[in-house]
């Protein structure tokens, strides 16, 4: 009769309990992996449709305001109107951010008519529906339609201006021949401060927050006396990261601006020629 050894080998107890705790380990590190991965791809998702809004609005803001003062009749109706530090509500305001208002003839015919009006501001969109509301400012430009939205997530907008107050064709400069950028600081339609205080040619963090009066020579410009627009844009992105901490110092204009969160953000800075003002 023949005979066969049986076996009986297989997993022990303690085998299988290091194979679940490998398997956890190694699940727990894959999960992780794609979390990190999945994460980094939400920021830069986000960088990406903050980076696209920021170039769209200043684009926008920067291509318009070289037609302000735009006037082939002659007729003088058309020029820079408005310069007032205003609020999300578009209420003056001195602690507010910039705005600019002007007029331009696109057709010609030397009548300032209904789309010829544009404005820039800052608001919270739907102006209209404020439980719609985000809490995040974005760009609204009016043509004539109301307030509308531009460019979603900016922050904070500034607004200085170079200025020929003299009458010579030529934008004003500061002792140390730097051009003389100020903004209207109490909304009375008169430029009455410089921003850069230390007259080093740049307007950053070493220069004094809100700027310094009076102006270097002298002047009190108006709108009529405007050159130039210079225009800073910061925007942010819609939530914050984590893993992020922005301690960055933003200067805008006469603001100077440090979060102190973990919210990305990016700051554009340009300058406009008002070639159709001064003319």
């Amino acid at each position: 009769m023949e005979t066969y050894a049986q076996d009986n080998s297989g997993f022990t107890l303690i085998e299988l309990l290091i194979a679940i705790v490998i398997s956890g380990i190694l699940t727990g590190a894959i999960y992780k992996i794609i979390k990190v991965q999945q994460n980094s791809y939400l920021v830069q998702a986000e960088v990406a449709e903050m980076q696209q809004s920021l170039r769209a609005g200043l684009e926008a803001i920067t291509g318009e305001i070289r037609m302000a003062g735009y006037d082939p009749a002659g007729s003088n109706n058309f020029f820079i109107s408005d310069i007032s530090l205003r609020d999300l509500n578009n209420s003056q305001d001195t602690s507010g951010d910039g705005s600019i208002e002007f007029h331009a003839d696109f057709n010609g015919n030397g009548v300032i008519d209904s789309n010829e009006t544009i404005s820039y501001s800052l608001f919270d969109f739907p102006a209209t529906n404020p439980s719609a509301r985000d809490g995040i400012p974005d760009l609204a430009r009016n043509s004539g339609g109301g307030r509308q939205l531009l460019a979603e997530n900016i922050q904070a907008l500034g607004l200085a201006y170079s200025y020929d107050f003299d009458g010579d064709g030529r934008v004003d400069r500061s002792a140390n021949n730097h051009v003389i950028w100020a903004i209207d600081s109490d909304n009375d339609g008169i430029l009455d401060k410089y921003l850069d205080t230390n007259d080093d040619g740049s307007i950053d963090a070493s220069d004094a927050p809100g700027g310094a009066a009076p102006l270097p020579d002298g002047a009190v410009p108006g709108t009529a006396q405007i050159m130039g627009v210079r225009v800073w844009m910061l925007a942010r992105a819609k939530h914050p990261d984590r893993s992020f901490s922005n301690t960055a110092t933003y200067v805008v204009g006469p603001k100077h601006i440090t979060p102190n969160d973990n919210i990305r953000r990016r700051l554009l800075e340009t300058v406009v020629k008002c070639r159709n003002m001064g003319i």
